[in-house]
């Protein structure tokens, strides 16, 4: 996002193109951004115009947030275009730098704004008749931006159909409609008995089987997780269901439900990589394992056995080995894996799923050290 520069010393080179371009950054980039910062106020004007429900303040935060995309993308495509002017963009350079911007996009962060603030954008200087490159260019560089964010609605659309079909959806669902009011994990009068012994029935687990002082069955300890990074808040001692995260899970093919179901599968994943608190000698060896073994499924490549045996130990190795295709046989269970007579696979479409669990998994595991 934009923001402003702090006023430099004099000749300090603070907004001074020329001093910039000596500390590493072209003038284009810092000219393309000085012109897009200029926009601002007019921009928020135009907000204000087409949505007359917006006032000052949210057509302010609009202006803010699209020309910051605006200025991070297009401070990338003065560099390859050797030129600040941000109103005559060539379509083809645009392609190129936008593309690249998208494969080096933060993880959590959604691309579909992108493309929508950039179509704003051309409206933008449209409406002011400020564009200066010609109808056919303005045309092409509409169309590059509409087909990508068709094509990004029809993952989402298919990413939402193949997850919705899972068996984790059908446990995570049932989980978090029987939590009804909410659960108090705290407190252990006879409702709130009653109550866990709702959520547990409803994902297929026997609460009778289940003794208050031990751990709870992995199926439930991972159906928790996949719900807790998805549509259930844990705040406050008490469980209870996002309504509104709850409402896009089960209906909607757009960017927020896909969204929802992608963490609810990366939940999963990370629950089977990293199933307690105390990450010990052995469970590091299990960790290490499965995610070979993961990669496996992902790859095709044989999983390197022996060198693992080294790396964990052969006590540790040989403990391990049969729960870590436990855990595979699970997730297949779940509908993250596919089966193959012996092996196993990935769904390409669920490849990102499996990824991020793994490097959710690492992150964790890197913050406990």
């Amino acid at each position: 996002m934009a923001s402003k520069k702090k006023q430099g010393k004099k000749n300090s080179g603070a907004g001074n193109p020329a001093k910039a371009a000596q500390r590493g950054r072209s003038v284009f980039k810092v000219q393309a951004e000085i012109s897009v910062d200029a926009m601002r106020e007019d921009y928020a004007a135009w907000v204000t115009e087409t949505v007359p429900a917006f006032g000052a303040a949210e057509a302010a935060q609009i202006a803010e947030i699209q020309l910051g995309v605006v200025r991070s993308v297009g401070a990338e495509y003065a560099e390859l275009a050797r030129s600040s002017n941000l109103r005559d963009i060539d379509p083809e350079l645009f392609g190129q730098v936008f593309a690249e911007f998208l494969v080096n996009l933060p993880e959590g962060l959604e691309a579909e704004p992108i493309f929508t603030a950039w179509l704003d954008y051309f409206s933008f200087l449209t409406s002011r008749g400020t564009w200066e490159g010609g109808e056919e260019n303005l045309t092409e560089l509409r169309e590059l931006l509409d087909d990508a964010l068709k094509g990004f609605a029809e993952e989402d659309a298919e990413l939402c159909a193949l997850l919705r079909g899972t068996e984790l959806y059908a446990k995570v669902k049932a989980f978090s409609e029987a939590l009804g009011d909410g659960v108090d994990i705290s407190a252990f009068s006879e409702a709130d008995n009653e109550a866990r012994v709702r959520v547990m029935n409803a994902v297929g687990v026997d609460a009778a089987t289940v003794k208050v002082d031990e751990p709870a069955p992995d199926v439930f300890a991972h159906v928790w997780n996949a719900a807790i990074l998805s549509v259930v808040d844990p705040s406050g001692g008490k469980i209870v269901r996002d309504e509104e995260a709850f409402a896009h899970f089960v209906e909607g093919e757009e960017s927020e439900s896909a969204q929802l179901l992608f963490e609810m599968g990366v939940g999963c994943v990370q629950s089977h990589l990293i199933p307690n608190d105390a990450f010990t000698e052995r469970d590091e060896a299990f960790f290490l394992v499965l995610r070979n073994l993961l990669v496996t499924a992902v790859t095709g490549r044989e999983a390197d056995f022996e060198g693992l045996r080294r790396n964990c130990g052969p006590k540790n190795f040989d403990a391990v080995l049969p729960e870590a295709r436990e855990a595979l046989a699970s997730l297949a269970a779940f509908g993250l894996l596919q089966v193959k007579g012996e092996e196993y696979g990935v769904d390409e479409r669920l490849l990102p799923v499996i990824s991020a669990g793994l490097s959710e998994a690492e992150s964790l595991i890197e913050e406990s050290e």
